[in-house]
């Protein structure tokens, strides 16, 4: 048996938006959470973040994974230069994930940061 794991190549964002500071982001995620849906920061290179990835749903989108191409419709960020387990916005608490270990998701942290 042969196991192959490899990086992707490169990562497409199509809509990328910056929250002045942590607070802001937080407030948005608050909102969502109220409608019932359930969200996990994520962070790593001093920055928080939500993402919404594209499944490859279609022959075309398939091929492009194949070819080492994620694809994520949206992320919101905010510069957070130190980890915390938990953000608080009233009466939630927003759980946060250090994905530091994560490659791809480490690599583009350090973009939303240079973005920043």
């Amino acid at each position: 048996m042969n196991i192959v794991c490899r990086a992707p190549k490169e990562l497409v964002i199509l809509e990328c938006t910056r929250y002045p500071s942590v607070e802001a982001l937080s407030r948005i995620v608050a909102v969502v959470m109220s409608s019932g849906e359930s969200v996990i920061l994520k962070w790593a290179e001093g920055v928080v973040f939500s993402y919404s990835p594209i499944s490859p749903s279609t022959e075309l989108l398939v091929d492009e994974y194949v070819k080492g191409r994620v694809f994520w419709s949206d992320v919101v960020y905010a510069l957070m230069p130190d980890y915390k387990q938990s953000i608080r916005v009233g009466t939630y608490d927003i759980p946060v994930i250090d994905v530091s270990p994560n490659p791809l998701l480490s690599e583009a942290a350090k973009w939303m940061k240079e973005q920043a």
